[in-house]
């Protein structure tokens, strides 16, 4: 999951955790001359896709999105990172943790 508004290019970049941690390891083991690793959890998605495994080929297609989406913002960028059974309100900015309270904002009327 990348949070992808058009009228906040520049972030956060919000992930999955283990759609962060392998798009990390992608990147640990570039070598300089390889392709980018945004290059490779696209040819793994391609692979599963024709494999007729969709599961692993919509998450390395996630892999995808979110290295091709920290490729293009800048380095000051914040990553957020969201933990099994949490989510992102891109509205609110902020993380949505599982049973955890969340205050509403103030109504104008």
């Amino acid at each position: 999951m990348v949070d992808y508004r058009d009228d906040e290019r520049e972030g956060p970049v919000v992930v999955r955790r283990p759609v962060y941690d392998a798009g990390m390891k992608l990147e640990a083991k570039v070598k300089a001359g390889d392709p980018p690793a945004f290059e490779t959890a696209r040819a793994e998605a391609a692979k599963f896709s024709e494999a007729g495994n969709s599961g692993d080929a919509a998450f390395w297609t996630e892999v995808f999105d979110f290295l091709m989406w920290r490729e293009s913002v800048g380095a000051e960028t914040e990553i957020i990172i969201l933990e099994e059974g949490e989510s992102w309100d891109a509205d609110e900015g902020e993380v949505i943790r599982p049973g955890a309270p969340r205050q509403q904002g103030a109504d104008p009327d």
